[in-house]
């Protein structure tokens, strides 16, 4: 399922991803949720691996009209893989959410292995007096 528009991140990168967004009573916070692709000619259950998840968050600060910047710094702990958007949940300040199930049009992101982990690291040469 790649795209023009898949990017690509490795440890210690920063996801970031903008989403317009409009409340009356304002947006509080928003969740937005990534389960890895295991099976890109299957995007049904079987073809998805929930086990494997980003979760983005970004805060509106209670505006009623927002891009508000959802970001997940990327570990060691994140599968590499392309990941596909599943849900977005909207907060607003009362606690009233919206959730977009499977968002149109679809979006991934890829996590690629570290590049720093081909070469090898600092040696220890011993202690010095």
């Amino acid at each position: 399922m790649q795209d023009q528009e898949t990017k690509t991140y490795s440890i210690d990168d920063t996801i970031s991803l903008p989403i317009e967004l409009e409340d009356e009573a304002g947006i509080a916070h928003v969740r937005v949720l990534f389960w890895r692709i295991k099976n890109p000619a299957n995007l049904g259950p079987r073809g998805l691996a929930p086990e494997d998840t980003l979760e983005l968050r970004g805060n509106g600060d209670h505006q009623t009209h927002a891009t508000v910047d959802a970001t997940l710094e990327v570990s060691d702990r994140h599968v590499p893989g392309e990941y596909l958007c599943v849900s977005i949940q909207v907060y607003d300040p009362d606690g009233n959410v919206t959730v977009v199930r499977n968002p149109s049009p679809a979006k991934t992101v890829r996590i690629i292995e570290d590049s720093k982990k081909e070469r090898s690291g600092p040696k220890f040469l011993g202690w010095r007096d």
